[in-house]
């Protein structure tokens, strides 16, 4: 029996509505987004930080791909 080797995706084979969705849930994670520049409370951002990964890991299975936040902001950089 061989086994398959599966290559793992790259961000950047994603479709463009999806690296965006990513895109846009990275800018939600950063410090001053997602502590509405320190006007929430730390229990506000905890359950807003919460959310924001819950649909990061949805977005995640839903392309059968694993991503860092560090994956699209090289990306993004890239692509200036």
């Amino acid at each position: 029996m061989s086994k398959t080797k599966t290559r793992k995706k790259a961000f950047s084979e994603l479709d463009e509505k999806t690296k965006q969705s990513f895109i846009d849930l990275a800018s939600h994670l950063s410090p001053e987004n997602l502590s509405c520049d320190g006007e929430l409370s730390r229990a506000q951002v905890n359950r807003r930080y919460a959310e924001l990964m819950n649909l990061w890991k949805d977005l995640e299975r839903a392309n059968g791909i694993t991503v860092s936040e560090d994956e699209v902001w090289d990306y993004v950089c890239s692509n200036l």
